[in-house]
C-alpha cells in the first residue's frame, strides 16, 4: 500500500518518529520508578535499569506527570528555573502521544498494546461502541459506562501496579477528578491528596513526607499546562504562565524538602503541536457509511472499523480525500510496525484498533463530531497523539 511507504518516508527523513527500542521510552521510567517504590519488575530493559541508577535509592520518591510538556516546552524555560536545571534526558512518549494510554502504561505498566487504552476515544467491545476512557463515558451520549454495565476492570486491561508497590502510596490530583472512575482504579487503594492549586499541592506533599516514619511513594498529575497549550496553543501566554506556576510548585517542593532524602522525577505523558488543516467527520459524513461504528482513536490517530465487504470502497474514499494529509494502514501494519509498543496486540486491543489506522504525516486533525461533544476538540489550537517529534519527545527530570 502506497501509505505504508509515505508512513516510512516521514521515519526516514525525520518528520514522524517511529519507536526505537535502543532509545530510552515512557515505559523505561515508568518501571524504574514502579520498582524504586517497591512494585514488581513488569518490563525489565538495560534502560529502565539505567534511569533507576540515576534515581538511585531514596527515602522519599515523588512522581510527577506534567500533562503535555513536551521536552520541546523546556527550550524557553530560564536557564535558573527548576525544570530546566534538573532536565537530564529526553525520552520517547507511548504512541498513541495521548493521556489515556499514556497513564493506563502507567497504571499497568505496559505498552498500549497490552492494555488497549488506544486514544481519548476507545472503541470498547464489550459496550459495542466507543468510550472516552478517563472520564469513562460513552461518546454518543455522555452517559457514564457504570451506567451502561461497564466498571473499570473490564474496559482497562491490566491490574493497576500502585496495588504492588511496598512503600504507603499517594495519589495527588486535582480534587475535580481524584474521585473519578478512572482515578480511583488507577490509585488502587493509595491514598488521596486533592488540590485546587500547584501550591497548595507541592504543601500537601511536603506535609505527607514530613510526617512520615518509613519511606514513601508519591503520585502527582497536573494537567494545567495541557488544557492551555489545548485552547490558546502551547507557546501561548497562558500555556507558558502555567508551564512556570509548575515550576514555582516544584521549586517551593524541593526545598521544603532539602533536609530529608528525597527525589523528585517529573516527566510528561506526551508534548503539542499546533493545529494544521482541520477535517471533521460529522455524522452524515460518507465515510460513516462503510463503517460499523464511527471513527475512534485520537486526533492524529483515528481507528476504523469496517461493514463486511467495505474494504476496498473505503480505503478508495480515505485515500482520494485524506491521502495527502494521512497514510491509512492495515491492522497488520500497525503491528508489524509495533508503533503500539513491542509486543503484538493483544487480542482485546486488536477488536478495539478495529481493521484501519489513519496516521496524521504532518499537522493536520481529524475527527468525529457526531458524539455528545460535538466539534469542541476541532476548535482548539493545540493537539497530539500523533508521531511528531514534538508530540512523541518528552523530558527526563530528576532533581
Amino acid at each position: 500500500m502506497a501509505d505504508l511507504d509515505a508512513l516510512l518516508a516521514a521515519f526516514e527523513d525525520g518528520t514522524l518518529r517511529r519507536r526505537d527500542p535502543a532509545e530510552p521510552n515512557f515505559l523505561d521510567l515508568i518501571n524504574a520508578v514502579m520498582t524504586t517504590a517497591g512494585a514488581p519488575d513488569r518490563n525489565p530493559t538495560d534502560n529502565a535499569q539505567h534511569i533507576r541508577g540515576q534515581i538511585g535509592t531514596p527515602q522519599h520518591l515523588v512522581f510527577v506527570l506534567v500533562d503535555g510538556l513536551g521536552t520541546h516546552a523546556f527550550e524557553d524555560l530560564p536557564p535558573d528555573s527548576w525544570l530546566r536545571t534538573h532536565l537530564v534526558d529526553s525520552i520517547q512518549s507511548v504512541f498513541p502521544a495521548t493521556t489515556a494510554a499514556a497513564i493506563t502504561s502507567i497504571a499497568t505498566a505496559s505498552w498500549p498494546a497490552q492494555h488497549g487504552a488506544v486514544g481519548w476515544w476507545t472503541y470498547l467491545s464489550q459496550l459495542r461502541e466507543t468510550a472516552c476512557i478517563l472520564p469513562f463515558t460513552r461518546v454518543r451520549d455522555g452517559a457514564p459506562l457504570i451506567d451502561c454495565g461497564i466498571q473499570a476492570a473490564d474496559a482497562l486491561n491490566g491490574s493497576p501496579i500502585l496495588a504492588e508497590v511496598t512503600r504507603p502510596a499517594a495519589v495527588c490530583q486535582p480534587q475535580s477528578i481524584i474521585d473519578s472512575t478512572y482515578s480511583t482504579w488507577f490509585g488502587a487503594g493509595a491514598a488521596t491528596i486533592p488540590y485546587r492549586s500547584h501550591a497548595d499541592a507541592a504543601e500537601a506533599i511536603a506535609a505527607r513526607i514530613r510526617d512520615a516514619s518509613s519511606p514513601t511513594f508519591t503520585y502527582w498529575y497536573t494537567p494545567a499546562f495541557d488544557h492551555h497549550a489545548h485552547e490558546h496553543g502551547a507557546e501561548s501566554t497562558e500555556a507558558c504562565d502555567a508551564r512556570a506556576d509548575i515550576d514555582a510548585a516544584l521549586g517551593t517542593l524541593a526545598r521544603s524538602l532539602d533536609d530529608l532524602d528525597t527525589r523528585i522525577v517529573l516527566t510528561a505523558d506526551h508534548g503539542h503541536l499546533d493545529a494544521g488543516a482541520r477535517y471533521p467527520i460529522e455524522h452524515e459524513d460518507p465515510l460513516n457509511a462503510f463503517l460499523r461504528t464511527p471513527p475512534s482513536g485520537d486526533m492524529r490517530v483515528g481507528f476504523y472499523h469496517l461493514q463486511d465487504g467495505a474494504r476496498q470502497a473505503f480505503s478508495h474514499e480515505f485515500q482520494d480525500r485524506f491521502g495527502d494529509r494521512f497514510a491509512l494502514i492495515t491492522t497488520q501494519q500497525l503491528e508489524d510496525l509495533r508503533l503500539l509498543g513491542p509486543h503484538p496486540l493483544a487480542e482485546e486491543t486488536r477488536r478495539r484498533v478495529g481493521d484501519f489506522t489513519s496516521l496524521a504525516l504532518d499537522d493536520s486533525v481529524m475527527r468525529y463530531t457526531g458524539g455528545s461533544d460535538g466539534d469542541h476538540f476541532m476548535q482548539q489550537r493545540s493537539h497530539h497523539s500523533g508521531l511528531s517529534p514534538r508530540e512523541t519527545t518528552i523530558p527526563l527530570v530528576i532533581g
